[in-house]
């Protein structure tokens, strides 16, 4: 059986990625985001990181890895068309992050990611309504780690922890000071946004900030709630 596994996704890298950029965000994942098993981390989360990053920072096993992958169909014309087809092209969607333009459906899926960045393309809109009027959405926790980054390409992501979290946006402390207005991509085990900094403020031991998402997408949709609100 073929290893469907998307080591790249994993990673939260893009597939030309240079091996000091995946060193750099493996070792965001394992500490800032806390997700080695010394820190609290799930251990089966935490192997499947390790297995992504010992294959991608191996020459041999990543050109191995890199031939196993789907490759995108080449468009091959049928012999049974008398007349040549006119291909209406896929609209473009531009990464609200980067500025990147993505070749997507309309409206994109919650499972649609920029190609340069990997920011979701998703709008942040709200979600479908259950029977009983709450939002089908996975709760997430309040305190949650999270990196950010400021520009793109960043190999060194900045570091955060929420301290509240909502359909609309959140808010974390960071080391790091923001700008009112500034846009940053937000990666985490839970979701992936790209969102405006709505508030940010210095405290003593750290900068709190607010921000509004921009696009969103949820790692899970399914299994329990959390509250629409600002």
């Amino acid at each position: 059986m073929k290893n469907r596994r998307n080591y790249y996704r994993i990673l939260h890298v893009q597939p030309d990625a240079p091996r000091e950029i995946i060193r750099s965000s493996y070792r965001a994942l394992m500490q800032k985001m806390r997700l080695h098993p010394d820190l609290g981390g799930d251990a089966m989360h935490a192997a499947m990181i390790n297995e992504a990053y010992a294959i991608l920072t191996n020459p041999e096993n990543r050109a191995a890895y890199d031939r196993t992958r789907p490759r995108p169909e080449q468009y091959r014309p049928s012999r049974a068309l008398a007349e040549p087809v006119q291909v209406t092209p896929a609209p473009a969607l531009q990464c609200t992050f980067c500025g990147t333009l993505n070749e997507c459906s309309e409206r994109a899926r919650a499972t649609e990611f920029c190609g340069n960045c990997r920011s979701p393309l998703t709008l942040a809109s709200q979600p479908p309504m259950e029977d009983d009027g709450r939002r089908s959405i996975v709760r997430v926790p309040r305190d949650h780690p999270i990196i950010f980054c400021t520009h793109w390409p960043q190999s060194e992501p900045c570091s955060g922890r929420t301290s509240d979290i909502s359909l609309r946006g959140m808010k974390f402390q960071s080391n790091t000071g923001l700008s009112t207005g500034q846009i940053i991509k937000i990666d985490s085990a839970i979701l992936r946004a790209v969102a405006r900094v709505a508030r940010s403020r210095p405290e003593p031991d750290a900068w709190v900030i607010g921000v509004e998402f921009v696009s969103l997408c949820f790692e899970r949709s399914r299994g329990s709630f959390i509250a629409d609100r600002v």
